[in-house]
């Protein structure tokens, strides 16, 4: 199993606000890969109090088990308790991690890995419609602090998690196997909310579903073999950032990893319900 610090921003259960936080920490839940160590709190879908209003009625409402902070120190402390163990995927501001090397300056060099949601290479657009960058933009100083930190990177940009679609009926399918051990208070919630967000994609980009973008995250570490395998170095300089557009070299010190699709989405997706259920029965 690995050791998993989620950091992200949530905001599952508000009207017009993004869901794959959310969805995203109940596969963790539910996956026997992971050792889920706990979930810190950032922003960017929305504001830090939003989040973890959100975060708290999540657990409550789905009778979940977990522990979440806010801040870096908890990143600090379970690094430096499991030095080179210790895998963050962050799917939001990615404020507290550069908080964390500000308190530890070592602090990257005893991470396993930093998986990312976020970022582009170039103007990102999603089903005909131009999507402004969220992630990378909210904090770019601190985007800059993490990606030129030498720590053992992979990326799931905006491109290739836009490919990452879970529809309406894929949504059904969840809601119907969730029903078999959520309570009935639990499941209208998470319908009412999965059913708003999708209404919200459907007045937005005119498909019926949305794009499960955090959600790479969590599946890369069970199933990398779902992604391709490229691999790139990023500039020295960073100009674009306030963009949340990364800008490439030819060789630097700074290799990533960045998969530029993902090659079965119906498998994807069926892993995907398959885990968000077993998340639900964790308590």
């Amino acid at each position: 199993m690995r050791k998993i610090i989620f950091d992200c921003d949530n905001t599952f259960g508000i009207l017009g606000r993004d869901v794959d936080d959310g969805l995203t920490l109940l596969y963790l839940l539910g996956s026997p890969a992971v050792d889920l160590l706990g979930v810190t709190l950032t922003y960017g879908n929305g504001s830090l109090a939003e989040v973890t209003q959100q975060t708290e009625e999540m657990k409550e409402r789905l009778n979940l088990s977990f522990d979440f902070y806010q801040g870096a120190d908890f990143l600090v402390e379970q690094v430096n308790r499991f030095p080179n163990e210790v895998t963050i995927l962050a799917t939001g501001a990615l404020t507290n991690l550069a908080e964390a090397k500000q308190i530890d300056p070592t602090f990257f060099e005893k991470v396993h890995e930093i998986v990312l949601m976020g970022g582009t290479t170039e103007p990102l657009v999603v089903n005909q419609r131009k999507v402004t960058e969220l992630n990378f933009t909210c904090d770019p100083t601190a985007t800059k602090t993490v990606l030129l930190s030498q720590a053992k990177l992979t990326i799931m940009n905006g491109h290739m998690t836009a490919e990452a679609f879970f529809s309406k009926c894929e949504m059904e399918q969840f809601l119907v196997a969730a029903a078999k051990t959520a309570t009935p208070e639990a499941l209208k919630w998470l319908s009412e909310t999965l059913e708003n967000w999708i209404e919200w994609n459907e007045k937005v980009f005119n498909f019926s579903g949305f794009c499960n973008w955090d959600m790479t995250t969590a599946v890369y570490l069970e199933r990398p073999d779902l992604f391709s395998e490229e691999h790139y170095f990023l500039a020295n300089e960073q100009p674009e950032l306030t963009k949340g557009q990364m800008t490439l070299a030819e060789d630097s010190k700074y290799p990533v990893k960045m998969p530029k699709q993902l090659l079965d989405i119906s498998s994807f997706n069926q892993l995907i319900i398959k885990r968000m259920t077993a998340g639900l029965q964790r308590n």
